[in-house]
């Protein structure tokens, strides 16, 4: 390997987040955790679906009893484990596999 090569190397993705445009804004969608966002654009809807995902697993920490004997967020705990063993957004953003949708109603 030469001096001025690199390796990339990813991990398995621990959670999806669809991405679909809506007339005229994106909505962000993390089935996994059941959280939506929407935005103007498709940047800011990630973006803000990565703070979301951030602010649900600190939230789901600091009250974490509560969540586990909830029937429908129970079941969130592993994904929350490995978003808070993240040092930073772009730790989350690799946990992340993004797909571009279209929304049908």
């Amino acid at each position: 390997m030469s001096e001025n090569s690199a390796t990339i190397v990813t991990g398995v993705s621990l959670l999806t987040v669809f991405i679909a445009k809506d007339d005229e804004s994106y909505m962000a969608k993390c089935p996994e955790l059941d959280l939506v966002t929407e935005m103007d654009t498709k940047e800011d809807a990630l973006r803000a679906m990565v703070e979301m995902i951030m602010e649900y697993a600190e939230d789901y920490k600091s009250d974490e009893g509560t969540y586990l004997n909830s029937p429908n967020r129970a079941h969130h705990k592993p994904y929350i484990d490995a978003i808070s063993a993240c040092n930073d957004e772009w730790e989350v953003m690799e946990l992340l596999e993004v797909r571009y949708a279209h929304l049908y109603l």
